[in-house]
């Protein structure tokens, strides 16, 4: 089959679906499939049979329900690409603005010479992209806590993949509960704390896409109100943090407000950082000397 048409074929598929993203879809199956770097087709280009295959399946899968990352096995987060399938969930653009808050705090304290290097414990860290992001972009030392050990895997790989051996470390262990051994592997103090745990509620769990029912419910579910993990995180870390250290953390949609007063209940003095919809999306907090201990 020739080039175009295999692509017109690819794209009637996940058209015909209603998939709203068709376009930019097909372009992501088509470089997948054919392995290209970008996609320059030519009209009359020939596609081996095996790779015209293995892109209409793809489209198949995806009309199924099962993510675009899933299908081509890795997704980009920050300038970075990180590996992820099932049982991890899907780096999202919305974290970048975590992950670039992080970054921005770690070089305001090397610039001004309060730290030589950054350190960094990252809770519920999934497939890795925030420590990883952050350690490649900071040159921070960054631990990052995960309980599954699907998900373990994939931060494992993907410290590989991305040559970030030497500034992160990958652990296991529950995030609500942490016991001796995983804190005898975590730095005694650190300058940032982040979090992107689960924060869907309940309502929210009974009402999701397709697509992201095939993402582990561990990653997602965060309690009746979604809050299930704020209302633990916060008390429980800040120990952790040096003077002057910061709590950043992901939240859902209108939970900006209610996870800022947990946070607040704590300690921290803090901020709201919205999303590209002006959605309240990151909450941040710094806690007074006499909170650290």
């Amino acid at each position: 089959m020739v080039s175009l048409m295999l692509k017109k074929k690819v794209r009637t598929i996940l058209e015909q679906s209603g998939d709203p993203c068709a376009a930019f879809e097909t372009d992501q199956i088509m470089k997948w499939a054919l392995e290209l770097d970008r996609l320059t087709l030519a009209p009359d280009g020939e596609v081996e049979a095996q790779k015209a295959e293995k892109a209409v399946n793809a489209a198949k899968r995806r009309v199924k329900g099962e993510p675009l990352q899933y299908i081509l096995g890795e997704w980009d987060f920050y300038g970075f690409t990180f590996k992820v399938g099932e049982g991890v969930l899907i780096p999202r653009p919305e974290t970048e603005l975590l992950a670039e808050k992080a970054i921005t705090e770690l070089k305001k304290m090397t610039e001004n010479g309060s730290r030589r290097q950054g350190t960094v414990i990252d809770l519920c860290s999934g497939s890795g992209c925030i420590p990883i992001a952050v350690a490649k972009k900071s040159g921070a030392l960054c631990s990052g806590i995960e309980i599954s050990e699907k998900a373990l895997e994939y931060f494992n790989e993907n410290i590989v993949l991305n040559e970030a051996a030497d500034n992160v470390t990958a652990l296991k262990g529950d995030v609500l509960e942490p016991d001796k051994e995983l804190l005898d592997k975590l730095p005694e103090k650190c300058d940032i704390i982040t979090a992107n745990p689960p924060y869907l509620t309940a309502f929210e769990m009974g009402t999701l896409q397709k697509e992201v029912r095939h993402e582990p419910e561990i990653a997602l579910f965060g309690g009746f109100d979604g809050l299930d993990f704020y209302r633990v995180i916060f008390g429980l870390w800040k120990e952790r943090l040096t003077e002057n250290g910061e709590f950043i953390v992901e939240t859902g949609d209108a939970q900006a407000e209610a996870v800022k007063c947990l946070m607040e209940k704590e300690g921290f003095c803090c901020g709201i950082i919205k999303d590209y919809n002006k959605l309240g999306r990151v909450v941040f907090g710094k806690l007074s000397p006499a909170e650290v201990q």
